[in-house]
């Protein structure tokens, strides 16, 4: 089941991600789940709720997000409409608002959702490739990015959705300039001042039982993704992401998951569009945007384990890579992940946990506290 909280926890999520340096993976991940529909009450009474919450990642660093999130109902639907409006603020300097929308039509057959955000966020360049992510050098930057999204789906059969995307970002970013014996670290002026408008098809499968805690199911998403010159882009690359989640219980208070994902891009895309190692909950324990290039791919398992009363426990581990093809894949080192956490439930009718995880990777560890799983 769910209802405001949950709704306004996958929010909440979203929103700091308008100040990421790569906004549409974390904003596409929090949006669909958004949109996925589950066992709402059929509510037609509007409810506003004004909800804080904390969070911390590598990237951003420690803070919280205040948002007001209205849920009502105007044609009964199986789910509600949702808008809400949020703001970030974070201990790197980092600031966000954002606003989104999401609604069904025809009893969920049709699916529309848009999201609109402004970030000022204090962030790093390391470089391109897995050498450059090994080598730990990097220049500060300032990304000042507007991030609008929308997407329409329609189901075409049982747990299936097609539709289109749209996605544009405008980029005004500063770069400290690099030391001289690190010349790849300089970004081309047309990067750091650019627009990118893409659009292309998505496509959606979810059979899972909860869209925020599942238990069991698969969920699947992909999108293809081509910059439009006509639409104002700087910049004609294309961009392919698929994901897929598994969920099944392993006993009856054990619950196992996993994840695989890979991303590719073609060769003429800018350094805030290429694929992220660890972006969109693929693997804990780096920072977003570390590990860039061309071409990534992620595996990782979960269990989730209930102990007592609210509280949980999970571990987790995976590994990927980056490269500058899916040739070069096979030569690049392997990227680990391990850790584990604890979960504690916020709200016991919705089933939604408040996570804490530590997690190890190549460069060191990471903690993650935020509303909803990693996946």
């Amino acid at each position: 089941m769910r209802c405001t909280i949950t709704g306004a926890a996958c929010l909440l999520i979203a929103l700091p991600a308008a100040a990421q340096e790569h906004p549409q993976e974390q904003v596409r991940d929090q949006s669909e789940t958004l949109t996925t529909p589950g066992a709402e009450a059929k509510k037609s009474k509007p409810d506003l709720l004004i909800v804080p919450i904390p969070l911390s990642n590598p990237a951003l660093g420690t803070g919280a997000t205040v948002a007001a999130v209205l849920f009502y109902n105007p044609n009964h639907a199986p789910s509600p409409w949702i808008s809400g409006i949020g703001v970030t603020a974070t201990s790197t300097g980092t600031k966000a608002i954002g606003a989104f929308h999401s609604m069904s039509l025809g009893h969920d057959a049709f699916r529309f959702m848009a999201f609109g955000g402004y970030g000022d966020a204090k962030l790093k360049f390391y470089g391109i490739g897995s050498a450059a992510g090994d080598r730990g050098v990097h220049v500060d930057l300032e990304d000042k990015t507007f991030l609008g999204l929308a997407q329409a789906q329609y189901r075409m059969a049982k747990h299936i959705y097609a539709g289109v995307r749209f996605q544009y970002i405008g980029m005004d970013s500063n770069a400290e300039i690099p030391h001289p014996n690190f010349p790849d670290l300089a970004l081309p002026p047309i990067e750091l001042k650019s627009t990118l408008a893409t659009l292309g098809p998505s496509l959606t499968y979810d059979s899972r039982n909860s869209s925020l805690n599942p238990t069991g199911g698969t969920y699947v998403t992909a999108t293809w993704m081509f910059g439009a010159r006509f639409l104002g882009s700087d910049f004609e690359h294309n961009k392919l992401q698929v994901g897929a989640n598994f969920y099944a219980p392993l006993a009856k208070k054990t619950i196992v998951a996993f994840r695989a994902a890979t991303c590719s891009v073609s060769r003429t895309a800018p350094f805030y569009d290429l694929c992220m190692y660890g972006s969109g909950g693929d693997l804990r324990g780096y920072e977003t945007g570390r590990y860039r290039d061309r071409v990534t791919w992620a595996a990782q398992g979960e269990v989730r384990q209930h102990l007592f009363g609210r509280f949980g426990a999970v571990v987790f581990g995976g590994v990927g890579g980056v490269g500058s093809s899916y040739e070069e894949l096979g030569k690049s080192d392997l990227l680990p992940s391990v850790g584990a956490g604890i979960r504690y439930q916020a709200s016991k009718s919705n089933n939604i946990n408040l996570r804490l995880d530590l997690a190890f990777g190549n460069d060191g560890h990471a903690v993650y506290f935020s509303l909803g799983e990693a996946f």
